[in-house]
């Protein structure tokens, strides 16, 4: 991969997880579409996991420092979805074209949604965290967990197919003015 292309790319990544400290509504986000675009483009699948969740990382860990909303029990689970994501980018999007990106951005929130709503799995800390929501670990858990998260489902699938649509046709209409763009 050349460096333009390479860093475009990084550039792209870094500049979307960025924008979670726009305002927004909850679940609209763009780290699904993170992943996938990274899990697309990038050809160097360890890039494609790492790159994306560099940036996340680095984004938690300001949103940790300035509001203390960055990190909580259950983001061990948040970024096993995460890397999930990213190999799905990897295997749905091998062609990159509108319908495969739609596809992939409602498949995205749709796992995203049925790993980190199953409350079952989230570890239990000592000091119980509140965003998490307390749910009993048993069937009662786990069905009040995916309830309770339906409401921000919605956001979650429109958040996901609008960053989709900015990264991936961004980058499309960049690739068209700039030849180096195209695949190496």
């Amino acid at each position: 991969m050349n460096i333009t292309r390479f860093s475009t790319l990084v550039a792209i990544i870094v500049l979307a997880a960025l924008s979670r400290f726009l305002p927004h509504p909850f679940n609209f986000t763009p780290i699904a579409a993170i992943a996938l675009f990274g899990g697309a483009y990038f050809t160097n699948r360890w890039q494609a996991i790492m790159l994306p969740m560099a940036a996340m990382l680095l984004s938690d860990t300001i949103l940790e420092i300035t509001t203390g909303y960055g990190f909580h029990s259950g983001m061990l689970i948040i970024y096993a979805a995460f890397t999930l994501v990213a190999v799905l980018g990897m295997n749905l999007l091998k062609t990159v074209n509108p319908v495969r990106v739609i596809s992939a951005s409602v498949a995205s929130s749709l796992i995203f949604f049925l790993i980190t709503n199953f409350a079952f799995l989230y570890p239990e800390a000592a000091i119980p965290d509140p965003n998490l929501g307390n749910y009993p670990h048993n069937l009662t858990g786990i069905i009040a967990s995916y309830t309770a998260g339906i409401p921000f489902l919605k956001n979650q699938i429109l958040g996901d197919l609008f960053f989709s649509s900015i990264l991936f046709g961004g980058f499309a209409l960049l690739q068209r003015r700039f030849e180096v763009l195209k695949t190496a």
